[in-house]
This record gives structure tokens, C-alpha cells and sequence, in this order.
């Protein structure tokens, strides 16, 4: 009779870890290279920027699609040439793959006494054509790199001469024109590939079904 028992416990014991193998388990989101995803978006504050081909624009510059944002100067010896530089290659890397996903890559221009519309689109075109670029007034720009956390200091040499250090960080924006995630140097050109595309399926799985 025990061994009876011991039968029909062992039987039921084997159902039940059968059981909790067949329920379906929590799903964890992709591990990011280099990249924070930011699961609280940061809103890009809505102020008037001067695109690189004259046309003013607003936040209709990123709505509806997803972008790679970096802020720069064209006059920027290292950081801006490396990180654009940078951005291209991942974009190669994504239209080598996944074609259908490339993203948008904007650069910022902070030193809009200089940077004219004109200057930015012939800068952006030594890295990719395929680039937009945008300037805006230092007043305009004072909220938006504030929101972004941009850290943004210029060093006077003398009259037009002069520095612009800023931060080397690029920004991925969905297409409701809020930054859902981060990525901080060293850039390197797959990480942001890979980073990229983990973060627009994180994202569209989090927006509500149309």
C-alpha cells in the first residue's frame, strides 16, 4: 500500500514540475551593449530650431520616426568629428542588416554664432548625406540642452575665437520626439547598431496598439 503511495506521489510529483515548465514565462528585455533605455521618456522641449537648409522646424524634425541625436560645432577639433564619424558607421552597419529600421541621425549645432545653416549641411555631408542637422538661438537652445542634459561650456580665446566643450553623449528619440535612451562614450559603431535596435523594440513594444 506505502508503495502504492509512494507511486501515485511520485507521478504527481513528475505532472507537477511538467506543469510549471509548460507556463509561459516573464520575457526580459534585451541586455543593451552601451546604451541606458530610458523606460520614463525625457521630453524634448518644443523650441524653435533653424534646420540646415534654412527652413525653421520644431519638434516636427523627429516626430513619427526614430533618431540618433548628438550635439556639437562644426569647429569641433576631436569629439564631434569621432562621434559623427562613429554614427555613420553604425548606420551602415544597420542599413547592412536591417535596412527597413535605419534611424535618423541629427546633429545639433551649439554654437549657432558661427554654425550657419549652410556650414552645418556641408558638415554633416563629410560623414553621411544622408545626416540633418539643426541650429537655434542661445536662448532657444538654453531649455532644450537643459532637458537633455547637455552640458554645454564655451572658453573664450578672443573674438571669434574661442571653444565649445560639451558632452559627447548620444541620444535615441522616438518617434513621439521624447529621448528614450542614452548612450555615453567610448561609441563604438555595432554597440550603437545593436543598441539601437534593442531600444526601438523595447519601445514599440511599450506604445499603446493603434
Amino acid at each position: 500500500m506505502i508503495a502504492g503511495m509512494m507511486r501515485v506521489l511520485t507521478v504527481g510529483l513528475v505532472l507537477l514540475v511538467a506543469a510549471m515548465f509548460m507556463l509561459p514565462r516573464p520575457s526580459r528585455p534585451p541586455a543593451l551593449e552601451a546604451a541606458t533605455y530610458l523606460p520614463q521618456p525625457l521630453v524634448i522641449p518644443d523650441v524653435p530650431l533653424l534646420g540646415d537648409d534654412g527652413v525653421p522646424r520644431g519638434l516636427d524634425l523627429f516626430r513619427g520616426r526614430y533618431s540618433l541625436l548628438f550635439f556639437g560645432f562644426t569647429h569641433c577639433p576631436d569629439v564631434c568629428p569621432l562621434t559623427l564619424q562613429v554614427l555613420a558607421q553604425a548606420r551602415d552597419e544597420l542599413e547592412a542588416t536591417r535596412p527597413d529600421l535605419l534611424p535618423q541621425v541629427v546633429f545639433a549645432s551649439v554654437d549657432p554664432a558661427r554654425d550657419t545653416p549652410e556650414r552645418i549641411r556641408a558638415y554633416a555631408d563629410n560623414f553621411d548625406p544622408a545626416f540633418v542637422g539643426f541650429t537655434a538661438t542661445e536662448a532657444a537652445l538654453a531649455p532644450l540642452t537643459k532637458a537633455l542634459g547637455v552640458a554645454v561650456e564655451k572658453h573664450e580665446h578672443g573674438g571669434q575665437s574661442y571653444n565649445v566643450v560639451h558632452s559627447s553623449t548620444v541620444y535615441i528619440v522616438g518617434p513621439e520626439a521624447n529621448v528614450i535612451a542614452v548612450s555615453t562614450a567610448p561609441h563604438d559603431p555595432k554597440k550603437i547598431a545593436a543598441d539601437f535596435l534593442k531600444v526601438r523594440s523595447l519601445h514599440e513594444a511599450s506604445r499603446p496598439a493603434a
